[in-house]
């Protein structure tokens, strides 16, 4: 058999899930996996507004359009200040990715120096070249030509520039005519519907987000494009009907109905409160212990912090976590190996368990 193999290795950071999972297999703990950007602290009561869903429509039984369910569309565009754009429904954060980078032709793409490494694997795949940018100083950054992909706030670094630093960075790309790719997963869960973000979207940006960062049903695969572009939107429609056809109608009904129902807008606010208390408590903990690697920002913003310890360090206290290095351009920076990123999205009392027993080792070791 003729295979034709990938062009890039598997994810570092579903190998190192695999491994915790072997590893609890092997010695019966438990360990607390953070090296994935789960929000799991709580969940979200789906069963308090599913009884509003009529799981027996046709257009919940047979395909759906390949551009997604076209009352959830019009949802996106009134929550999320989308309604001079285009705007389809995708299986998830990484089908985003995948379909944008895959509709556009040009060759050179630019990534913060730290950045979600699948932006690489789906870069390499199709054949884009990679240029790296300082977002700690994006107000005075300068890129060349191509196309601009930002994370906002930072996965892996948690690092938000401020909003005015942001426009400004925003404004430049618009000046010189650059595609500027916005990735929101995590933007609506720690940010207020309101808020400024949308005087960010010109007629250069394309924004891509997903529902499972932001109410966190990252099982229910469904995440959006947005651009104001018909002829990147028509393209899009062609390459996503030859990829997956359509998106399952049942998740896109479920999250419509969490954003317009009573009892769904209920259920988000608890997820929401309860997740922003105990991510927020994780923080403060990790600041107050010495623990945040702080080179980068002081409080990080969203759900991942950067801390001072090493991956094996971590592992040895059944904690799993990934080497800042991961997210670099083809990961040769062997000193970040020292560093870690972590997810803080996790209940408060259960994260303070595990790390309390890192500091009693360094206390005793000191």
């Amino acid at each position: 058999m003729n295979v034709n193999t990938s062009p890039v290795t598997y994810s570092s950071i579903v190998e190192i899930g695999e491994l915790a999972t072997k590893l609890e297999k092997e010695t019966g703990d438990k360990y607390l996996k953070l090296h994935r950007g789960v929000m799991d602290v709580t969940t979200i009561d789906l069963n308090s507004f599913s009884q509003n869903i009529d799981f027996n429509q046709k257009k919940i039984q047979q395909y759906g359009g390949n551009d997604g369910d076209a009352n959830l569309i019009e949802t996106i565009k009134d929550k999320f200040h989308l309604n001079n754009h285009y705007v389809m429904t995708v299986p998830g954060g990484m089908a985003t990715l995948d379909v944008v980078i895959n509709s556009l032709s040009d060759k050179t793409f630019w990534v913060p120096k730290y950045h979600w490494g699948s932006w690489n694997k789906i870069l390499t795949i199709h054949g884009k070249d990679i240029k790296t940018f300082n977002d700690f100083d994006i107000k005075n950054v300068e890129v060349g030509e191509g196309v601009v992909m930002l994370c906002y706030p930072s996965n892996p670094t948690g690092y938000a520039p401020k909003f005015e630093d942001l426009k400004a960075f925003a404004d430049v790309c618009k000046e010189k005519g650059q595609t500027l790719i916005l990735d929101l997963p995590y933007y609506y869960l720690f940010n207020e519907m309101s808020d400024r973000i949308y005087e960010l979207y010109s007629d250069n940006v394309i924004i891509i987000s997903s529902f499972s960062k932001s109410v966190g049903l990252s099982g229910l695969r469904v995440g959006y494009i947005a651009t104001k572009s018909k002829e990147l939107y028509d393209t899009m429609k062609i390459r996503s009907l030859y990829k997956y056809n359509s998106i399952s109608t049942v998740p896109q009904e479920i999250i419509n109905q969490l954003l317009t129902s009573n009892q769904g807008q209920t259920a988000f606010d608890n997820y929401r409160r309860k997740t922003k208390e105990h991510v927020t408590k994780n923080i403060q903990y990790l600041s107050e212990n010495g623990l945040l690697f702080d080179e980068y920002t002081d409080i990080p913003t969203g759900p991942f912090a950067i801390i001072n310890k090493t991956f094996d360090e971590l592992l040895s206290f059944k904690i799993s976590s990934v080497p800042l290095n991961k997210f670099t351009f083809k990961n040769t920076e062997e000193h970040l190996k020292n560093v870690s990123r972590i997810s803080v999205s996790v209940d408060h009392d259960l994260f303070v368990e595990y790390f309390d027993r890192v500091l009693q080792s360094s206390k005793e070791l000191a």
